[in-house]
């Protein structure tokens, strides 16, 4: 279990370094195309990216006070995201000037507001393996909840790796298109393996009720819960993701900055400020059913039902 959780760290680690220094290499690009607006469709709104940077930068360090207060370790990735993901939008605010027009900083917003979203994935993966292995039980998962976190975190960063290469195809007028079509795969990707981890959350759900061991008044029960509420924003914020890129730089989509925000900023910022107020961490504790001597498996009735 022990090297399970270090290798999904160590994945995470990977990609979010990897981010990094892709972000600021790219902003180092100087552009000989001219401005981007030609590729975005419209010059950043100043004040909204402002509130953006400002509203995220506000989460990570609520977050980083959550992890060093409680000593969560394992969830470095909520911060260190929600942190990333300011940087994104600062970068954004400067796009408002036509002298920061450039490829380089352009790609560098693109990378951290679009990768770094990939964090809080991993911080719901993380939460939901760990309510499993300690809480509620193998027989209530369709992977056994020791590789969970692995699983799901390191095909996140398969992905986005996918999307950055995308994405730095951006500098060039001749890989454009190239560069598009790479990024959008890999949002299909990370994509459809958030899909994944929502059926098989769903399926836990569905099977501890009908089991029927928990009462629902467990202290992980909230932390479940706020995995499940998180889940539905990021779905949405996937969708509209798949949609925008997907659409040509003509399309109302791409060329009107005010969808962008409605369905990708504020639907992930609402995905991760619950956990400001009800910090998983606190609630992975109290009853267990994870070690019932009920044998129910994922899927059946209860066995009494059966029986019956």
């Amino acid at each position: 279990m022990v090297s399970s959780i270090s290798a999904s760290r160590k994945a995470l680690l990977v990609g979010i370094a990897f981010q990094l220094c892709l972000a600021f290499s790219a902003s180092m690009v100087r552009a000989t195309e001219g401005p981007i607006v030609a590729v975005l469709g419209y010059t950043p709104n100043k004040a909204a990216a402002a509130v953006a940077a400002i509203v995220y930068f506000i989460c990570g360090l609520a977050f980083f006070y959550r992890v060093f207060r409680i000593r969560n370790w394992w969830a470095l990735c909520l911060p260190i995201g929600s942190t990333a993901m300011a940087f994104g939008f600062v970068i954004r605010v400067l796009l408002n000037n036509p002298s920061h027009q450039q490829h380089g900083p352009f790609i560098a917003e693109e990378i951290l507001t679009s990768c770094s979203p990939a964090a809080f994935l991993a911080f719901n993966y993380i939460v939901y393996g760990r309510l499993l292995r300690s809480f509620i039980g193998r027989r209530h998962s369709l992977l056994p909840p020791n590789y969970i976190a692995t699983f799901f975190v390191c095909s996140d960063v398969l992905t986005f790796f996918v999307q950055a290469a995308g994405a730095a195809m951006f500098t060039n007028i001749s890989t454009l298109n190239t560069g598009k079509k790479v990024f959008q795969i890999g949002v299909i990707l990370q994509s459809a393996s958030y899909y994944i981890f929502y059926i098989m959350l769903f399926m836990t759900w569905r099977s501890i009720r009908k089991e029927g061991i928990a009462t629902g008044r467990e202290m992980w029960w909230k932390a479940y819960k706020m995995v499940a509420i998180s889940s539905l924003f990021i779905v949405v914020r996937t969708i509209f993701r798949i949609i925008y890129s997907s659409t040509n730089k003509d399309s109302k989509v791409r060329t009107d900055e005010v969808f962008l925000y409605v369905f990708d900023t504020i639907p992930l910022f609402l995905a991760i400020v619950g956990y400001i107020f009800k910090w998983p961490g606190v609630y992975l504790t109290g009853d267990s059913i994870a070690d019932s001597n009920r044998t129910t498996l994922l899927g059946l009735e209860k066995l009494g039902t059966s029986s019956a």
